[in-house]
């Protein structure tokens, strides 16, 4: 209550300036006044207490109030105030004329060097809180804005991912005119927000709002059309970071940007326009109840393995079976794969993990063995599997358990692991296909490699994904790209199989092209072991 008080009694000064600085002035003017003429000892010596007035209002309020505050002054102690005060003497006309020209121009002075100080400060400000190339705020000016404390703020950070590559090619000045023209376009829509640029790929915005939506949407308009420059029009991959707070005095204001730094961050890694740390934070949460529970669902039997065939297209029948991880929660249910595996592969629990799936599988195909049933299994393995170096140690230690022969094991690894770290990734599937392991890359055609680059890996199957399966009967341009990748790796000596088939017209085709195996939907949805063995059961008689 107190600080809202002092705070109010600022605003109230701040608002009439100019007023109370007259008045002061007047009041000083007065109270010299009253105190020469009182003296009775060589008073007119004490007439330069009234300099003290003339120059307040000439720093304060300019040259024109200095040269008033002069002339004033100079009247007072000039015909206004005898030479003898007890006599009542006036002064000879000289002597005030000549003070009050000299009260006239050190108010005059008083102004034009205050002036010239303030555009100083100005220049001084501009080049403290303006990037010199950009031309736009910084945190400097961030830090000097006078924020109202206590009151909701929306927060956003927008990131730019190619910044580098606009520079390159286009030049920075043209990167520096649509960061300027974003900036105009938010100020326009939004006068009161607030901002600045910390970084070169980096925009904050602030300000006092309640819900991020409506700033949200007219920000995204701002954006669909700042990217067209008078010249030509740019590709910026941005993304944008929302949160809110409540602004504490004592905080650091910078702070409060973390959060929608995060979202935007989180944005840009997963190819989305926009993301708010609420969103972040549930996600978060859920990831990290999940990782909490994880081990003890290895354990108990939450966590088992589905099976799906691998169809030969030639034959029509089961020639290999595909190991897929499955999670039923008490509480949460169907866990799915992509809920829970990102996040374990963000910890050491993933080894854990591959190598439970690993004896699971091997012994699943031991049972397959008993029932007089010889089908290659194939499983799964994570990137991070690749980077720890006891992991093919490890791997062949489970394996030597069993008396299953190595080229019934297969290993998936998705395309996009390979390009991460093709140096390891080589060095490591090179041990395993040595050892007699079959290598898998699974869905070829996410990433960016190509078929001869891939020539370098010891690799035996391409799994073709199954975005082209989706396609393949409707789209010529698929049809094509599909039949071309199937010839090609078969000229290379892969094998190909494509993911994803849920109906006759789609294997019809790949078969025609030439495509050596199949699975999805069409022939079995992923099933238990039981169920699996029945199938295979069937499929063998």
């Amino acid at each position: 209550m107190r600080n809202k008080t002092l705070d109010d009694l600022s605003k109230y000064f701040k608002r009439r300036k100019k007023l109370w600085i007259i008045v002061l002035a007047i009041v000083l003017m007065s109270v010299n006044y009253l105190t020469i003429i009182n003296i009775r000892h060589n008073h007119l010596s004490f007439t330069h207490l009234m300099y003290i007035p003339v120059v307040i209002l000439g720093t304060t309020l300019g040259s024109v109030y200095g040269l008033v505050g002069g002339i004033v002054v100079g009247l007072l102690v000039g015909p206004l105030m005898p030479y003898n005060l007890d006599t009542g003497q006036g002064q000879y006309i000289m002597d005030w004329i000549f003070r009050l020209s000299m009260f006239s121009i050190v108010g005059l002075i008083s102004g034009f060097l205050s002036r010239n100080i303030q555009k100083t400060k100005e220049n001084m400000k501009i080049l403290c809180e303006r990037d010199q190339d950009s031309k736009l705020y910084n945190l400097n000016y961030l830090r000097s804005q006078p924020f109202k404390h206590y009151k909701n703020y929306v927060m956003c950070t927008m990131l730019i991912g190619n910044h580098e590559s606009i520079q390159e090619v286009n030049g920075y000045e043209t990167y520096y005119e649509y960061l300027r023209k974003v900036e105009a376009g938010i100020k326009a829509a939004h006068p009161s927000c607030i901002v600045v640029t910390p970084n070169i790929d980096k925009i904050w915005m602030i300000i006092q709002k309640e819900t991020i939506d409506q700033f949200k949407d007219d920000l995204l308009k701002v954006l669909l059309t700042a990217n067209i420059l008078d010249h030509h029009t740019l590709f910026v991959d941005y993304a944008l970071g929302f949160s809110t707070k409540k602004l504490l005095k004592e905080h650091n204001l910078i702070e409060y940007f973390t959060n929608s730094d995060l979202a935007a961050r989180e944005a840009l890694s997963n190819h989305i326009v926009y993301l708010t740390y609420s969103d972040i934070k549930t996600n978060k949460q859920f990831e990290y109840e999940l990782l909490s529970e994880f081990s003890s669902a290895l354990g108990n039997g939450q966590i088992y393995m589905v099976y799906q065939p691998i169809i030969d297209l030639k034959t029509g029948k089961p020639k290999a079976i595909e190991a897929l991880i499955r999670w039923e929660h008490p509480t949460k249910k169907s866990i799915r794969p992509d809920q829970f595996i990102p996040a374990v592969e963000q910890t050491s629990m993933i080894h854990d993990m591959t190598l439970r799936v690993f004896d699971w599988v091997l012994k699943f195909a031991t049972t397959l063995l008993e029932n007089k049933i010889v089908m290659q299994v194939s499983i799964n393995i994570s990137t991070k599997n690749l980077y720890d170096d006891y992991f093919f140690v490890k791997m062949t230690e489970v394996f030597s358990r069993y008396q299953i022969k190595p080229q019934n094991v297969e290993l998936e690894i998705t395309e996009t692991v390979l390009m991460d770290n093709p140096e390891i990734s080589k060095r490591v599937l090179e041990k395993f296909a040595t050892f007699g392991f079959r290598i898998a890359i699974d869905d070829f055609g996410k990433g960016y490699s190509s078929l001869a680059y891939l020539a370098q890996f010891p690799i035996n199957v391409i799994k073709i994904d199954r975005i082209f399966t989706s396609q393949v009967l409707i789209n010529p341009a698929t049809q094509t790209i599909v039949k071309a990748t199937i010839d090609l790796a078969k000229q290379l000596g892969y094998e190909v199989l494509i993911e994803g088939v849920e109906d006759f017209e789609t294997a019809d085709m790949l078969t025609k092209m030439g495509c050596n195996s199949a699975q999805g939907y069409f022939y079995m949805r992923p099933s238990s072991d039981e169920e699996m063995l029945k199938y295979l059961k069937r499929s063998k008689s």
